[in-house]
């Protein structure tokens, strides 16, 4: 069986604050597994404690109580680092530097050599929409097109795990949906990706789980799958409902909600043909028929973590 990539255990991580010093948590017994090859999102409104995590992932900062293993070892250590691509959530470089110096400047520092760089920067700018601004300096770069060098620094050493704090923050329609190909991408590649982000249809779109956090700890995990709409139920909407028509189609469907003679009828896939065959033969009108909504992921945000 596969060692997890990301195995987190009752992280637990305090900070001083105000003149009497008093003890505030930003994370509180989080625990969360990341497995090979899978997109895990990790939401939350500001402040739940979702960078204190990334950051203690990284080593940055050390926990209080808990463990975190990368890969199956504990974190900091240099060869660890070098298997982990980190993009942080507002990227920062030098200004006088062009996309391809910034690039050249990373890929040296994770030992990379310059022949080998000047192969791969044209390819991996290019692929970033960033081709045409290589000799431009940082200084002269859009929001967007600096987040897109960012995750491009983390691309630069081929990392197993991409660690990323709202990649598609700052970037417009077509640049969000270039970054979230890229991952895709990734992914495809066998890569692990552990994301935070606030934009919930991009999770949606791209992670196989979510795990939410509130006020440090963790509120609400499960597959990004269990929400979509796809259901295999259908409700019919009827007016001119009667108990007489209830007691003829119950074998068929069940009623999920009643408004005077309105009624909204429940069915499966399999029954739906001859459930409308029946309902034609009654003195009723149909209106809408629609599969049945399961849940959206912004409903399970708003009611688990919502009202941090």
């Amino acid at each position: 069986m596969n060692e997890p990539v990301i195995q987190i255990e009752n992280l637990t991580k305090t900070y001083r604050t105000g003149l009497r010093r008093s003890q505030v948590f930003a994370v509180r017994n989080i625990s969360l597994t990341v497995k090979q090859g899978s997109i895990v999102a990790f939401v939350g409104p500001n402040g739940a404690g979702k960078t204190t995590t990334i950051h203690s992932l990284l080593g940055f900062l050390k926990p209080d109580r808990g463990t975190i293993r990368l890969f199956g070892q504990p974190t900091g250590s240099a060869s660890l680092r070098r298997r982990v691509g980190y993009q942080c959530e507002i990227f920062h470089t030098y200004p006088f530097y062009t996309g391809t110096q910034a690039l050249n400047y990373y890929g040296q520092l994770s030992g990379i050599s310059k022949d080998v760089l000047a192969r791969t920067i044209p390819v991996l700018l290019d692929r970033m929409g960033l081709g045409a601004a290589a000799n431009r300096k940082a200084s002269g770069y859009s929001k967007g097109m600096t987040q897109r060098l960012g995750l491009a620094q983390a691309l630069i050493h081929e990392p197993e795990l991409l660690i990323l704090d709202e990649p598609t923050s700052g970037l417009d329609p077509e640049g969000r949906r270039l970054v979230l190909e890229i991952i895709r991408d990734e992914k495809a590649k066998g890569r692990t990706i552990f994301l935070s982000s606030h934009i919930l249809a991009d999770v949606e779109r791209t992670c196989d789980e979510v795990v939410m956090v509130r006020q440090g700890e963790v509120a609400f995990s499960d597959q990004v799958s269990s929400f979509s709409n796809d259901s295999q139920e259908w409700e019919i909407e009827v007016t001119g409902f009667t108990d007489a028509i209830r007691e003829a189609l119950s074998p068929q469907c069940s009623v999920v909600s009643m408004n005077g003679d309105s009624a909204v009828l429940l069915c499966t896939s399999e029954e739906k043909r001859e459930v409308l065959k029946s309902l034609l033969s009654f003195p009723l009108d149909i209106g809408t028929i629609q599969r049945r909504r399961t849940g959206s992921l912004e409903d399970a945000y708003m009611k688990h973590v919502g009202k941090a």
